[in-house]
């Protein structure tokens, strides 16, 4: 009998290890909540356009989304203070003033290389120490070509 317990015991035991390594508590596990994925979409002639973002800082902190290389080569930037506050901001292309204004940059090659964007807005609607996010419209030409883009919206980690 004594040996039959040892067996029930040790086969629990077994068990019991089993059980718990198969349950696991890795946040690799989960899915990023929605409110902390980072985005950067836009429309532009009529269709919907999705980017993974990155952040660059120096005298200011530049937002970014791009795809695709040589004629196919897309991307949006939006330039913003390094101190970004809360609010609707116009933006302004002013290359003397890069650390207070508001900016925006665009590609869409072939037809669009690196132009800047004349008017539009730029609203944060969350700044702290983890986020940024906003929503974005602007303007602007690259030869004779006008473009404009709306509907941009944007949420990046700092």
């Amino acid at each position: 009998m004594k040996i039959f317990k040892k067996i029930m015991f040790l086969s629990f035991a077994i068990c019991a290890m089993v059980l718990a390594s198969c349950s696991s508590n890795d946040s690799d596990d989960e899915e990023t909540p929605e409110s902390q994925e980072e985005f950067i979409k836009f429309t532009y002639n009529g269709t919907v356009y999705n980017f993974e973002p990155g952040v660059m800082s120096s005298l200011n902190m530049n937002i970014m989304g791009s795809t695709g290389i040589d004629n196919t080569y897309k991307k949006i930037s939006l330039w913003t203070p390094l101190n970004v506050t809360k609010g609707s901001h116009d933006i302004v292309y002013d290359l003397s003033n890069m650390e207070t204004t508001y900016q925006a940059s665009f590609s869409f090659m072939p037809a669009i290389k690196n132009a800047n964007a004349k008017s539009g807005k730029i609203n944060i609607t969350a700044v702290d120490d983890k986020i940024i996010e906003g929503t974005f419209t602007f303007t602007g030409t690259s030869g004779e070509q006008t473009f404009t883009v709306t509907e941009g919206s944007f949420r990046v980690l700092r």
